[in-house]
């Protein structure tokens, strides 16, 4: 009896799953790896060749050849344990990352803040790139503006109320 071939083995591992309700993904059902055989994100792992390799990347590079240098695969389908090649879409880690559903893309896809005014709008919005956000932070400018002058409102009517004239001492009012 003959070694099952590296296609063979990858074959028995997968299971059918459910048809993707994701817009971007094909109407055809996902291809699951078992779950025992993930890396600690989510991803199968498939031994072939003496090594561990991502089995959704071997999977598309069996069928459709080599990932092109820059790119990474993206799951149409958002499920990470799915190996089905028609799922997976090379792109730039960019895309691939603002495809995603991490708060940081979901934040990036917004087209309006908390207040409903306009983010697509140049002039309404500031970028600003502090060292927890070396890509940027993007600020509403009419939402400041608000927070600012609420801001100082509030510290204006702090300093009437506290402020005390010099000549007269709480002794004084009191009576």
């Amino acid at each position: 009896m003959s070694r099952p071939t590296a296609a063979e083995r990858f074959a028995a591992k997968t299971t059918p799953g459910a048809i993707p309700s994701s817009p971007n993904a094909p109407a055809t059902p996902c291809l699951l790896w078992p779950e025992g055989s993930l890396d600690r994100d989510g991803y199968g792992r498939f031994w072939t060749d003496g090594r561990v390799v991502p089995a959704h990347r071997w999977s598309y590079e069996r069928t459709r050849g080599p990932i092109p240098t820059g790119l990474e695969l993206d799951h149409l389908c958002t499920v990470r344990r799915c190996v089905a090649d028609d799922h997976l879409e090379p792109v730039d880690h960019r895309t691939n990352v603002l495809r995603s559903t991490s708060p940081s893309a979901v934040n990036a896809r917004r087209t309006t803040c908390t207040n409903g005014h306009d983010l697509t709008d140049p002039t309404n919005v500031h970028v600003s790139y502090p060292p927890s956000h070396p890509h940027g932070m993007r600020k509403c400018r009419a939402c400041a503006r608000t927070r600012e002058r609420t801001r100082r409102a509030r510290e204006h009517q702090l300093a009437t109320v506290t402020t005390l004239p010099t000549h007269i001492t709480p002794e004084r009012t009191a009576a």
